[in-house]
Protein backbone atom coordinates (compact mmCIF):
# COMPACT_ATOMS: atom_id res chain seq x y z
CA UNK A 1 0.00 0.00 0.00
CA UNK A 2 1.14 3.05 -0.71
CA UNK A 3 0.40 6.55 1.67
CA UNK A 4 0.59 9.79 0.82
CA UNK A 5 0.68 12.85 3.01
CA UNK A 6 -0.02 16.35 2.97
CA UNK A 7 2.03 18.13 0.91
CA UNK A 8 3.76 15.14 -0.77
CA UNK A 9 4.75 14.98 -4.16
CA UNK A 10 2.63 12.51 -6.72
CA UNK A 11 3.33 11.80 -10.44
CA UNK A 12 1.15 10.32 -12.61
CA UNK A 13 2.91 7.18 -14.28
CA UNK A 14 0.78 7.29 -17.50
CA UNK A 15 -2.66 5.64 -19.26
CA UNK A 16 -2.70 2.17 -20.16
CA UNK A 17 -2.93 1.50 -24.16
CA UNK A 18 -4.78 -1.57 -25.16
CA UNK A 19 -6.19 -3.04 -28.68
CA UNK A 20 -7.96 -6.54 -29.16
CA UNK A 21 -9.30 -8.27 -32.13
CA UNK A 22 -11.24 -11.14 -32.52
CA UNK A 23 -11.49 -11.44 -36.28
CA UNK A 24 -9.71 -14.88 -37.12
CA UNK A 25 -6.84 -14.27 -39.95
CA UNK A 26 -7.29 -17.91 -41.61
CA UNK A 27 -5.08 -19.82 -43.80
CA UNK A 28 -2.10 -17.72 -43.68
CA UNK A 29 0.31 -18.22 -46.22
CA UNK A 30 2.62 -15.15 -45.76
CA UNK A 31 6.30 -16.23 -44.66
CA UNK A 32 6.96 -12.62 -44.03
CA UNK A 33 5.62 -10.18 -41.44
CA UNK A 34 2.55 -8.55 -42.22
CA UNK A 35 -0.03 -6.61 -39.97
CA UNK A 36 -3.47 -8.54 -41.51
CA UNK A 37 -6.66 -7.18 -41.36
CA UNK A 38 -8.04 -4.85 -39.70
CA UNK A 39 -4.26 -3.91 -38.87
CA UNK A 40 -4.19 -4.60 -34.55
CA UNK A 41 -1.54 -1.23 -33.01
CA UNK A 42 -2.16 1.09 -30.43
CA UNK A 43 -0.74 4.89 -30.00
CA UNK A 44 0.99 5.80 -26.64
CA UNK A 45 2.93 8.62 -25.02
CA UNK A 46 6.57 7.14 -23.61
CA UNK A 47 6.60 7.60 -20.01
CA UNK A 48 8.81 9.60 -17.73
CA UNK A 49 10.70 6.42 -17.35
CA UNK A 50 10.96 5.47 -20.77
CA UNK A 51 9.79 1.88 -20.08
CA UNK A 52 6.68 0.27 -20.80
CA UNK A 53 5.42 -3.36 -20.11
CA UNK A 54 4.45 -4.82 -23.21
CA UNK A 55 1.79 -8.27 -23.81
CA UNK A 56 1.54 -9.91 -26.99
CA UNK A 57 -1.25 -12.50 -27.11
CA UNK A 58 -4.12 -14.55 -29.05
CA UNK A 59 -4.61 -17.72 -30.36
CA UNK A 60 -3.71 -20.00 -32.74
CA UNK A 61 -4.14 -23.13 -34.86
CA UNK A 62 -3.02 -25.13 -37.78
CA UNK A 63 -6.49 -27.42 -38.64
CA UNK A 64 -5.27 -28.76 -42.02
CA UNK A 65 -4.63 -32.40 -42.81
CA UNK A 66 -1.28 -31.93 -42.86
CA UNK A 67 -1.18 -29.72 -39.47
CA UNK A 68 2.74 -28.82 -39.80
CA UNK A 69 2.17 -24.92 -39.62
CA UNK A 70 3.74 -22.60 -36.88
CA UNK A 71 1.96 -18.82 -36.56
CA UNK A 72 4.15 -16.79 -35.23
CA UNK A 73 2.67 -12.79 -33.69
CA UNK A 74 5.04 -10.17 -32.54
CA UNK A 75 5.46 -6.71 -32.15
CA UNK A 76 6.83 -3.97 -34.67
CA UNK A 77 7.18 -0.42 -32.62
CA UNK A 78 7.57 2.73 -34.08
CA UNK A 79 8.56 6.58 -33.01
CA UNK A 80 5.99 8.89 -34.55
CA UNK A 81 7.69 12.08 -35.48
CA UNK A 82 6.43 15.23 -37.90
CA UNK A 83 8.54 13.28 -40.98
CA UNK A 84 6.63 9.88 -40.16
CA UNK A 85 6.96 6.53 -38.48
CA UNK A 86 10.69 5.64 -37.13
CA UNK A 87 11.08 1.86 -36.40
CA UNK A 88 12.59 1.39 -33.26
CA UNK A 89 11.82 -2.13 -32.99
CA UNK A 90 11.49 -4.54 -35.43
CA UNK A 91 9.46 -7.70 -35.49
CA UNK A 92 10.68 -10.49 -33.92
CA UNK A 93 9.17 -13.76 -32.41
CA UNK A 94 12.32 -14.34 -30.38
CA UNK A 95 12.93 -11.31 -28.60
CA UNK A 96 9.26 -9.83 -27.55
CA UNK A 97 6.65 -12.57 -29.81
CA UNK A 98 4.61 -15.34 -29.27
CA UNK A 99 4.22 -18.56 -31.27
CA UNK A 100 1.69 -21.26 -31.35
CA UNK A 101 2.40 -25.27 -32.11
CA UNK A 102 2.05 -26.35 -35.20
CA UNK A 103 0.45 -29.68 -34.09
CA UNK A 104 -2.56 -27.71 -32.27
CA UNK A 105 -5.91 -28.46 -34.27
CA UNK A 106 -7.90 -26.39 -31.60
CA UNK A 107 -6.82 -22.78 -30.75
CA UNK A 108 -4.09 -22.62 -28.22
CA UNK A 109 -4.64 -19.01 -26.35
CA UNK A 110 -1.46 -17.88 -24.54
CA UNK A 111 0.51 -14.48 -24.27
CA UNK A 112 3.92 -12.80 -23.42
CA UNK A 113 4.67 -10.14 -21.37
CA UNK A 114 8.22 -8.19 -21.77
CA UNK A 115 9.55 -5.11 -20.75
CA UNK A 116 10.91 -2.31 -23.34
CA UNK A 117 13.63 0.28 -22.34
CA UNK A 118 14.89 3.16 -23.58
CA UNK A 119 12.05 5.30 -24.73
CA UNK A 120 12.36 8.76 -24.66
CA UNK A 121 9.80 10.33 -22.07
CA UNK A 122 7.18 12.56 -23.39
CA UNK A 123 7.31 11.10 -27.15
CA UNK A 124 4.32 9.96 -28.77
CA UNK A 125 4.95 5.70 -30.28
CA UNK A 126 2.61 3.32 -32.14
CA UNK A 127 3.14 -0.44 -31.61
CA UNK A 128 1.21 -2.75 -33.78
CA UNK A 129 1.22 -6.71 -34.37
CA UNK A 130 2.74 -8.86 -36.64
CA UNK A 131 2.13 -12.11 -38.37
CA UNK A 132 4.18 -15.13 -40.26
CA UNK A 133 3.82 -18.47 -40.66
CA UNK A 134 7.12 -20.87 -41.22
CA UNK A 135 5.15 -21.52 -44.06
CA UNK A 136 4.60 -25.77 -43.30
CA UNK A 137 3.16 -27.54 -46.10
CA UNK A 138 0.09 -26.61 -48.93
CA UNK A 139 -2.81 -26.08 -48.62
CA UNK A 140 -1.87 -23.17 -45.86
CA UNK A 141 -4.22 -24.18 -42.84
CA UNK A 142 -2.54 -21.75 -40.10
CA UNK A 143 -5.08 -19.66 -38.14
CA UNK A 144 -5.12 -16.93 -35.75
CA UNK A 145 -7.57 -15.39 -33.83
CA UNK A 146 -7.79 -13.21 -30.54
CA UNK A 147 -5.01 -10.90 -31.26
CA UNK A 148 -4.16 -8.73 -28.01
CA UNK A 149 -1.95 -5.87 -27.53
CA UNK A 150 -1.45 -4.27 -24.11
CA UNK A 151 1.21 -1.24 -23.20
CA UNK A 152 1.36 -0.52 -19.46
CA UNK A 153 3.36 2.73 -18.30
CA UNK A 154 5.81 1.59 -15.76
CA UNK A 155 7.45 4.08 -13.27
Amino acid sequence: MTVVFDGGFVRPVGITAYVHDDGTQANISNTSYDPGSPEVGVFFVAPASGRVRLTVGGGFRDNGASNQERTFLSPQLFEVTPAGRIEVLAPSVTFRGYSGLAENREYQYGCRVSLIEGLTAGRLYYIRLMHLTDGGTDPDSADITARDLIVVPVP
